[in-house]
């Protein structure tokens, strides 16, 4: 497992980040999913809402993050599934590899009933409930599965099962399956729907989203209500997904989270230092081949004349 993977999943781990994360996919940015009520299906045995025993059933964990999510408001202990699988880059078969992913949480749900049943010698009234290993009637959590594109660069690829296959026989299209994705996608949402996010996650999309345009992300930086606490995870997170560097002295004046603000505003200075370096280094490489060649007419030319300063540059193909 690579850096970038460790701390995808530490970071959207966080029952906060979690949360927010599901209530913008399924309720528009309403705060209907409660972190409390999230808890990490895997190592941890949950009670299941059905059955006579009473006794829990634990599911493998197969995503990058997978959580149930609970509620003592019905009765029932747990009542859905939720799993993120994030991409650092887009994965041309996601729809097939996610409908694996959902299909295995729904088999291994009925084998854990399945389960339950034989060790109580519980084996249903007729031979229809023996042969299907559950009981009529029994019910199984609902999985939800999202995508979430952490990459600099627009989802391109497919987001539903029929979109991978090749039909020829037009025909056959209403007998065939298909599978949608549930793509979170920084590049595809409006500018209102990142500012919606209750965690800092909105921060880290926007610079996803605008990371390669520095007026557009300081900007949507600076307009960002979480931008004076950025969490260590969120930083880590942006950092090993994208080219950015955040300067030491902005992650040590504060413990636990980050100033965005001053972190943005020493990047540019670092920037506009190099850049000036860089100028220098440049200039002094010219003067050096125009002296070589003994061209001192163009050696003073070049001092006001930035055209012709940038035609000897790409003479002497000085980058």
């Amino acid at each position: 497992m690579g850096r970038k993977d460790i701390y995808a999943k530490q970071y959207i781990g966080n029952n906060a980040v979690f949360a927010d994360l599901f209530n913008m996919l399924l309720y528009q940015g309403r705060q209907e999913i409660r972190p409390e009520k999230l808890s990490p299906l895997d190592p941890v045995e949950l009670a299941a809402p059905y059955g006579k025993t009473g006794k829990g059933f634990a599911l493998e964990r197969i995503r990058d993050q997978i959580k149930v999510l609970s509620s003592g408001e019905d009765g029932r202990a747990a009542y859905l599934l939720l799993g993120i699988d994030a991409q650092a880059k887009t994965h041309y078969a996601m729809p097939v590899r996610n409908m694996l992913y959902d299909s295995l949480s729904y088999t291994k749900q009925v084998e854990e009933l399945g389960r339950l049943h034989r060790q109580e010698h519980d084996y249903g009234d007729g031979p229809e409930e023996f042969l299907s290993g559950i009981h009529r009637g029994e019910r199984i959590l609902p999985v939800i599965t999202a995508v979430l594109n952490l990459s600099q660069e627009a989802w391109d690829g497919p987001v539903s099962l029929r979109e991978m296959l090749e039909i020829r026989d037009r025909r056959l299209e209403p007998w065939i399956q298909d599978y949608k994705i549930h793509l979170i996608d920084p590049h595809r949402m409006k500018e209102e729907e990142l500012d919606l996010f209750q965690t800092d996650l909105g921060m880290v999309f926007k610079w996803f989203r605008y990371g390669k345009d520095r007026e557009k992300l300081e900007e949507a930086v600076r307009r960002d209500r979480h931008a004076h606490a950025v969490s260590r995870e969120a930083i880590r997170v942006i950092e090993s997904h994208t080219n950015s560097r955040f300067p030491e002295e902005t992650k040590k004046e504060k413990e636990e989270a980050v100033d965005m603000c001053l972190a943005l505003d020493m990047m540019m200075e670092e920037a506009k230092a190099a850049g000036v370096s860089q100028g220098e280094s440049r200039l002094a490489q010219l003067i050096l081949c125009l002296q070589r060649d003994g061209r001192n007419s163009d050696m003073v030319s070049i001092a006001t004349d930035e055209a012709m300063r940038n035609q000897l540059y790409h003479e002497y193909g000085i980058l």
